[in-house]
């Protein structure tokens, strides 16, 4: 296999690709080692700041996954440049509570190194965040957020956006609206808590870490990484703690046609790969029933 550096087409962290997914879009780039940046401007929403084009400054709400330099080192960037452009509304970074001092000391030691006086000094907007509980967006109160542990190399979280709605109850759908405002003023509850998965970030982890948690393709979209390809690099995969296809596609075939999932979404490839490669594994390894619900973040 050409290495990517041997071939015309070099990984370009700032060329931004977009995919239109069911209901909203998503836009980025993720090579392992260059940069991950995982974008949904409908939905006010990112995932990981490996670098920050100006398209991201504008969205207020980014979830950092773990802190490798390429998912995390522009997080700064991002909150300095909305300040730079006139943004006056905080940004909220969500980032998982054990990670958090550890990320306040970082940020910090970056203003200095910047040489920020301390007087002047003043950290972004960080919620801590922990597995299993759900945490509606500072801004879109309709979308809520839960995160969970996967396996990687170093503490790592995926996480999952929900669309939130209250629907009337099944017992009540008949009650007049008289009887509706009666129950309301009286303290009576008349609605339930809808969440539905839109989509599911599974991070860097390893294959197994989708295997364990099989309800996460119930999510409308799924965003899974496949750091690597050929046969040769399964041993590799389980080294590095990353995702191998050969993996995924075993998973795919398992589930075949149970999964609620519209789209699978793949990325984070090895540089090593070059784009050509990329997709010519994809169309030879893919199952024949998931191949229209697959997509390549390329």
């Amino acid at each position: 296999v050409p290495l990517a550096s041997e071939n015309k087409n070099i990984h370009n962290a700032l060329r931004q690709v977009n995919l239109n997914l069911p209901h909203f879009s998503l836009n980025g780039f993720s090579i392992s080692g260059l940069s991950t940046y995982l974008q949904i401007p409908e939905l006010d929403f990112m995932v990981d700041i490996g670098e920050c084009p100006l398209s991201a400054v504008p969205i207020n709400h980014l979830f950092l996954t773990h802190a490798h330099g390429d998912h995390a080192r522009c997080l700064m960037r991002h909150h300095s440049l909305r300040k730079m452009t006139g943004i006056a509304k905080d940004a909220i970074y969500y980032i998982p509570e054990p990670f958090v001092e550890k990320a306040k000391a970082w940020i910090k030691a970056e203003a200095l190194f910047e040489n920020v006086p301390e007087y002047k000094f003043r950290y972004p907007e960080i919620q801590a965040v922990i597995p299993n509980e759900r945490v509606h967006l500072a801004y879109r109160k309709d979308l809520a957020l839960e995160i969970f542990p996967v396996e990687h190399s170093i503490p790592s979280m995926g996480c999952t956006l929900f669309r939130y709605k209250k629907k009337l109850k099944q017992e009540l759908l008949n009650a007049t609206p008289e009887e509706l405002i009666q129950k309301r003023l009286s303290g009576e509850k008349i609605t339930n808590d809808i969440y539905e998965p839109l989509i599911s970030f599974m991070g860097d982890c390893k294959t197994e870490s989708l295997k364990n948690m099989p309800y996460l393709l119930d999510s409308e979209v799924i965003v899974m990484e496949c750091t690597f390809l050929n046969d040769e690099d399964e041993e590799m995969a389980h080294l590095k703690s990353h995702s191998h296809l050969n993996e995924i596609v075993r998973i795919l075939e398992e589930i075949g046609d149970s999964a609620k999932c519209k789209c699978l979404v793949l990325n984070h490839f090895s540089m090593k790969y070059p784009e050509k490669h990329i997709l010519s594994v994809m169309e030879k390894k893919i199952p024949d029933s998931w191949k229209e619900k697959v997509k390549v973040l390329l």
